[in-house]
C-alpha cells in the first residue's frame, strides 16, 4: 500500500486503515509530498526537520516506511516535477493499492497532490515515461481518502474500531500541529474521532474510515447485482 499525502500529518488521518492492513501482513509506504515549512506558530525552513521527525515518529509507531519528496508547502504548483516524482515512487514500490486526497478538497496542496497522483497512476504503466524504475505490469487500485470540510461520497468503509487509540497516538506525534498543551477538544484528533464515528454510523459499525474507488479503463469494481 502506498499512502500519499500533501502534508506530514495527512497520512495519519488514515491510520486506522493503515494499521488494519499492516496487521494483516501488508507493507505500507507513507509518502509526504511537501517539505513541512508550516506550523501553527511560524513559517520557516527550520520547521522542515521538525516535521520530518514527527512523521518518522508516527511511522515508527504504525510500522510504515516514510518517504519525503520535499516540494514547497503552501500552494506549491510544481506539478510536472511532482507527477514525475510520484510516478517514480509508484514504480519503485509497486503497490497493489494507492490512497490519496480526493480531487475536490479544501486545501490547494491536497488538490495538486491528488491530480499529480492520478496522472502518475496512469503513466506508471506507460513506456513513454522514462525513469530509473522499470515499467509496471499491473495497475494498482487507487482510492481517494475522505475529505474535511467539503462534500465527499464514499463507496468503501473500513472498520477501524480496534485502531482508534493508535490512530490518536499517531496524530499526537505531530506536536507542531497541536496546541501548546497537547491534544485538546476541537483539534485534529478530536475531529477525526467525530468523523470516524459519523462514517461508522453510515457504514453500520462503531468507527470507520471512508474511501472512494477511482475507476479507469480496464480497472473497475465488479460485483453481482443481487447479493
Amino acid at each position: 500500500m502506498l499512502v500519499v499525502g500533501a502534508h506530514h500529518d495527512d497520512n495519519e488521518l488514515c491510520a486506522g486503515t493503515i494499521t488494519r492492513h499492516i496487521r494483516a501482513g501488508w507493507r505500507v509506504v507513507s509518502v509526504v509530498a511537501t517539505n513541512g515549512r508550516y506550523t501553527q506558530s511560524a513559517v520557516s525552513d527550520a520547521n522542515i526537520e521538525i516535521r520530518n521527525d514527527e512523521s518518522r515518529a508516527a511511522a515508527e509507531l504504525l510500522g510504515v516506511e516514510p518517504v519525503f519528496l520535499g516540494f514547497h508547502e503552501g500552494g506549491f504548483m510544481d506539478f510536472e516535477a511532482a507527477r514525475h516524482a510520484l510516478a517514480r515512487c509508484i514504480r519503485k514500490y509497486r503497490p497493489d493499492v494507492i490512497l490519496t486526497h480526493p480531487q475536490r478538497d479544501y486545501h490547494t496542496d491536497h488538490m495538486v497532490v491528488s491530480r499529480a497522483v492520478h496522472d502518475a497512476w496512469h503513466i506508471c504503466l506507460t513506456a513513454s515515461f522514462d525513469c530509473e524504475e522499470p515499467i509496471m505490469e499491473k495497475c494498482p487500485d487507487l482510492y481517494y481518502c475522505d475529505a474535511w470540510f467539503v462534500p465527499f461520497e464514499p463507496d468503501l468503509y473500513v472498520d477501524v474500531a480496534d485502531f482508534m487509540e493508535i490512530k490518536a497516538q499517531a496524530l499526537a506525534c505531530h506536536k507542531s500541529q497541536l496546541g501548546p498543551d497537547g491534544p485538546a477538544p476541537g483539534d485534529m484528533i478530536d475531529m477525526e474521532r467525530v468523523r470516524a464515528r459519523y462514517r461508522g454510523i453510515e457504514g453500520g459499525m462503531e468507527f470507520a474510515e471512508a474511501f472512494r474507488f477511482v475507476p479507469r479503463l480496464g480497472k473497475v469494481r465488479t460485483a453481482e447485482l443481487l447479493g
